[in-house]
């Protein structure tokens, strides 16, 4: 029986991970169409992860990517995870010698699938919390 959960609970953990890969793919079309240009998706260091990396005019802007089914507002990440994308952040322009002249934004991006929710699938908040809110 234990077995059977564990299976179960693989599975969900696969079709979540479809379910936010999709998120991200939709996210980065629309970044794109907005007049954004990628620097990078799903980029990892060891201190954490970010979903998108995307430039526009004088602004580097870090996207955390949520998908909601039952298209409820996600809210943004907890205190811990915002820290976790900033310090990943300050790896990423640390790697990449970014200009330290860039203004940081940090964005939450909800994608909510078509048939539930207030009928909007995406939803981008800008400044979504500030580098010195954590």
């Amino acid at each position: 029986m234990v077995r059977r959960w564990t299976e179960r609970g693989t599975n969900r953990r696969r079709v979540s991970e479809k379910w936010g890969r999709m998120a991200e793919t939709v996210a980065t079309i629309m970044l794109c169409l907005q007049g954004h240009y990628i620097l990078a998706r799903r980029w990892k260091s060891v201190v954490g992860e970010i979903d998108i990396i995307a430039r526009r005019g004088n602004s580097l802007i870090f996207c955390e990517v949520k998908f909601r089914q039952d298209g409820y507002d996600s809210g943004v990440p907890s205190r811990r995870q915002q820290h976790r994308i900033m310090r990943a952040a300050e790896d990423f322009t640390r790697q990449r010698h970014i200009s330290p002249n860039l203004e940081w934004r940090f964005d939450l991006i909800q994608i909510s699938a078509p048939f539930h929710g207030n009928g909007r699938m995406f939803t981008h908040i800008r400044n979504a919390w500030q580098a010195d809110d954590g």
